[in-house]
């Protein structure tokens, strides 16, 4: 079972909005005795935690085997919805190798993150 992963961010707020769209509840959002920011977000059984760590810029993330896979309900509405807010597709609406719809789209710190059409089961 999945605790959760753990990324940086330059953006803990552009962050937490992005992974909100998805479907994710932010759980925490607080600055560390260290004094970096910390963000939770829920996303189904699993959590993401994120860091934004003042001053310093984390590099963006592009390799492909380098993503989060989340399975969302009506994929082909949120694209379209994520595209208008800013979000870079990297992977049109295509069918995955099971036959479901999916997408790639880039987080704001460029992460990859594939969206697969819950079927419900």
């Amino acid at each position: 079972m999945l605790k959760h992963v753990s990324f940086l961010t330059r953006d803990l707020t552009a962050t937490l909005t992005f992974y909100g769209r998805l479907g994710g509840v932010t759980e925490k959002d607080v600055v560390t005795p260290e004094g970096y920011r910390r963000g939770v977000v829920r996303l189904g059984g699993g959590r993401l935690q994120f860091f934004q760590m003042f001053g310093e810029q984390p590099a963006p993330h592009s390799h492909w085997a380098e993503h989060i896979a989340l399975h969302v309900r009506g994929l082909r509405d949120l694209l379209p919805e994520l595209q208008a807010a800013g979000a870079v597709v990297t992977r049109d609406l295509q069918p995955s190798p099971g036959g479901r719809d999916m997408a790639f789209v880039l987080d704001p710190d460029g992460r990859q993150v594939e969206l697969l059409e819950d079927d419900g089961g």
